[in-house]
């Protein structure tokens, strides 16, 4: 059985390969700025605080002037919105929530709700779900009939809460999306709970993430038996 510490870091070292760098780095406080091509002209700094370390993806021509602010502030300083100061805004921060095969709380949706899983051909039943809920909340929940994972509650013909995953830094990165006339019923965790099963038979880690505000994303992932191990922090310069 794979003891918390060495599941814990399992994760830490796919997140620094991701980063380029040893799992040791995630025992080390300080901060790594990573310039990133796909940020070039943006302005954008995103700031993933895994174990004690903060890595930076940043805008290229921010590399150097970060790495210097970095120098300045001594070798343990970590990156973040407070430290940068009224020239930057911030536009978002998240949880990213990890799942321990052994903490998976498995449910079923009540009679005659109905759980499967979804194929490519289901598209119209997540376009239909996304359709029945904000722009906002189905951009954030970020659910597709083909993704590699994907399963949704049913009632009858309508599904009425979805969960999806695909491949993101070296995990099955899983989001949710459930109907507002259906909330508070628990149908997301038992969804999330079929796909982590099927995560976990291909061999990879669940993740999950959510808006830091989002309380009700959060509980569809402690309900599961997630645990939330790291903090994301998105920001931008003004102006």
């Amino acid at each position: 059985m794979t003891t918390d510490a060495a599941f814990d870091r399992t994760i830490r070292r796919i997140w620094a390969e991701y980063f380029g760098a040893d799992v040791t780095e995630t025992e080390r406080p300080g901060t790594s700025i990573i310039a990133r091509d796909r940020l070039a002209g943006t302005g954008a700094v995103h700031i993933w605080n895994i174990g004690m370390r903060a890595f930076a993806e940043v805008d290229p021509e921010l590399a150097g002037p970060l790495a210097r602010l970095i120098a300045e502030l001594g070798p343990d300083a970590l990156l973040s919105a407070r430290l940068l100061g009224d020239v930057w805004e911030p536009t978002g921060a998240a949880l990213i929530f990890h799942l321990r095969p052994d903490d998976l709380i498995r449910r079923t949706p009540e009679p005659p709700l109905t759980l499967r899983r979804l194929t490519p051909e289901d598209a119209g039943l997540v376009q239909a779900l996304n359709d029945a809920c904000t722009p906002e909340e189905a951009d954030e929940g970020y659910v597709a009939a083909d993704h590699e994972v994907a399963f949704a509650c049913l009632d009858g013909d309508r599904a009425v809460s979805v969960v999806s995953g695909y491949r993101r830094n070296g995990f099955m990165d899983i989001g949710s999306l459930t109907h507002p006339a259906y909330r508070g019923r628990r149908l997301a965790p038992a969804a999330l709970a079929a796909a982590c099963d099927v995560t976990f038979e291909i061999g990879m880690i669940p993740q999950y993430r959510c808006d830091a505000l989002n309380i009700a994303s959060r509980r569809v992932a402690e309900v599961a038996g997630f645990t939330a191990c790291f903090t994301n922090e998105a920001i931008s310069v003004i102006g």
